[in-house]
């Protein structure tokens, strides 16, 4: 079977190998010049540093067989250190040692409310980590009850401001009162997670995906921009345009797979399914900005080695790039403050003198000679999904029925973490190759 994955995003590479696994051949769209999309590097200084996918959950399995199917690469400690500034006051919270007081300083952050209403999603999860997902069963249900609320509404002011933010601010983008409580599932399995750091980072992971062995096999197209989407019912293909170096090209394929964020994934059906693309425009995307800069002295210490910011910074999190890495420092501009202040217009070296100025009461930054950084503006950076999420993706499915043999998958199918995006794509390669094993 022949199959064309348009996307070399995450999602995009999960599902060329589970096609592959299937002895499938596989072509690989990907626009840019490089695969990768969001967790895609950059040579910093010689080096390599990654821009997204650093933390690796214990309970990545899909993620973690993949990784060792590539090379079985070497794993490092990471851990959970950091500190949040809650109304100018620095708060430390660690999964290090002292875990019945940590316990307790989080349940003193949600407060008695929210505990109470947080208490049974954590013990779904726990019980059952598949609950944990994007429009789980679980979390279904939540969202038939709860979805005409917000995040903001839905918990007390205490536990929003304190507990919820700092989730949906790192991993939507998102304000609470942007956010659903039945999707929060997603990102309250990533808070119960512990983590660890693939020790040669995810520029050497797909460096050995490229070169992996197997049954299948897989064609890479970088520099492909696929244009159009459309099946031919009496051939039973599916065709796309593309164009590449401004050269257009048309390729037909038995299935197709989108992995392309949402919003991409409307303007490419704008004109042959304008119905499937408006479903598709209701879907939340907010933007992010990420440096990542080289000082010459540790900013950080091993005790504090991160913080979150709150909704008066525009800056939502600083951080050490690894454990053994206190001088590589990672800024993360995202939520309403920051679209307020910084756009794709902005200049890089700009938002990072605003990072310093607002992180160096905290850590070693004055008088530490920032060496270089690199810098990436994600227009479409985080997925925030939508109210009653999985009753939009059912119509969503309903309308892309009208092209035969094609299946989409993403960041919006069962959340944006990396095993969020694996599963996505083992369910969207199930659907297109008739469910074989």
């Amino acid at each position: 079977m022949r199959i064309a994955v348009i996307g070399g995003g995450i999602s995009g590479i999960a599902s060329a190998f589970y096609l592959r696994q299937r002895n499938c051949s596989v072509d690989l769209f990907e626009s840019e010049e490089q695969i990768g999309g969001r967790i895609g590097s950059h040579k910093l200084l010689g080096r390599w540093v990654d821009f997204g996918g650093k933390n690796i959950g214990r309970h990545y399995r899909r993620f973690r067989d993949f990784a060792r199917t590539c090379g079985d690469p070497d794993f490092e400690y990471f851990g959970f250190n950091t500190s949040q500034l809650i109304n100018s006051r620095v708060i430390g919270i660690s999964k290090e040692g002292a875990k019945s007081f940590n316990m307790l300083r989080m349940m003193s952050l949600c407060g008695l409310d929210g505990v109470l209403k947080l208490y049974p999603h954590v013990r779904a999860i726990l019980k059952d980590r598949e609950q944990g997902v994007l429009c789980s069963r679980y979390f279904r249900e939540i969202a038939h009850k709860n979805d005409h609320l917000t995040l903001a509404t839905y918990l007390k002011s205490r536990c929003v401001n304190q507990v919820i933010r700092p989730v949906t601010i790192r991993m939507n983008g998102a304000e609470p009162d942007e956010c659903y409580p039945g999707n929060f599932g997603s990102n309250l399995a990533l808070a119960l997670d512990s983590y660890e750091q693939l020790k040669h980072g995810m520029h050497s992971l797909l460096h050995d995906f490229r070169t992996m062995g197997g049954p299948g096999s897989i064609r890479i197209l970088e520099g492909h921009r696929v244009t159009s989407v459309s099946s031919d019912p009496d051939a039973g293909t599916v065709s796309i345009g593309y164009l590449h170096r401004g050269v257009p090209g048309v390729a037909a394929y038995d299935r197709v797979i989108s992995a392309l964020p949402a919003l991409r994934l409307a303007q490419l059906l704008e004109q042959n399914i304008p119905e499937a693309s408006a479903l598709l425009r209701r879907i939340s995307y907010y933007p992010v900005a990420v440096s990542i800069a080289k000082y010459s002295n540790e900013v950080f210490s091993k005790e504090r080695r991160a913080m979150l910011f709150d909704q008066s910074h525009p800056l939502s999190n600083v951080g050490a790039y690894g454990i053994n890495d206190l001088g590589l420092v990672r800024y993360t501009f995202s939520g309403r403050m920051s679209r307020s202040i910084i756009s794709e217009d902005s200049s890089p070296e700009e938002v990072i003198d605003l990072g310093e100025k607002i992180a160096a009461p905290y850590f070693s930054i004055n008088e530490n000679r920032r060496e270089g950084f690199v810098y990436r503006y994600l227009a479409e950076g985080l997925c925030a999904y939508s109210s009653r999420h999985h009753l939009l993706l059912e119509k969503i499915d309903r309308e892309l029925e009208k092209i035969s043999g094609f299946a989409a998958t993403g960041d919006y199918r069962r959340g944006a973490s990396i095993e969020a995006c694996f599963s996505a794509a083992y369910e969207s390669v199930d659907k297109v190759t008739g469910n074989l094993s």
